[in-house]
């Protein structure tokens, strides 16, 4: 998979933080599409995709990243994303309330059940420990986090109880809130 990597706007800070996106794609891009792939059972289905790196959370659809985070998260945000686009691009359906809240806390409870893992492979215990930690601080709503909430959820089961109900939220194809 390529993926390329513009800044938002002509600004050295953000075309300093693409190009650190960049350096961590060509050193880790296969390896890190490869252990999301083995650990959701999925194949990702884009060829190209464009991320634009901006002064924004990131996001998955379209691709965003953040630039003003250090070069850790970086990667912790990339692994993050990637894991969006790998489910919606296996068309995945998602079934939760009508909030934000509800429909972000679905996503990212059934997102973690394998991010948790692909993080740990990747960069180790202590990196998934401080991506969790990063992950949830990002949340700016009124009320608990929904980040929180998802990751609490599914670290409290096993490595092997996360990977059941994965393989039965990939054979539906849908998530539940």
């Amino acid at each position: 998979m390529i993926i390329n990597f513009y800044p938002e706007h002509d600004s050295l800070k953000l075309e300093k933080a693409a190009k650190e996106y960049e350096s961590i794609w060509k050193k880790e891009g296969n390896k890190i599409t490869d252990i999301i792939e083995k650990a959701s059972g999925l194949k990702f289905k884009e060829k190209i995709i464009n991320a634009v790196v901006c002064n924004e959370v990131s996001y998955s659809i379209p691709l965003k990243l953040q630039s003003d985070i250090s070069r850790v998260h970086k990667e912790g945000s990339l692994t993050h994303e990637l894991c969006h686009r790998i489910v919606v691009g296996n068309d995945f359906m998602v079934k939760s309330g009508r909030s934000h809240n509800n429909w972000a806390m679905a996503v990212h409870k059934h997102i973690d059940l394998v991010l948790y893992d692909i993080l740990v492979e990747l960069y180790g215990k202590d990196f998934a420990k401080k991506e969790i930690d990063f992950e949830i601080s990002l949340w700016a709503g009124k009320d608990i986090s929904p980040y929180k909430i998802a990751w609490d959820w599914a670290l409290a089961m096993t490595k092997e109880e996360r990977q059941v109900l994965w393989k039965n939220t990939v054979k539906n194809r849908q998530f539940q809130g």
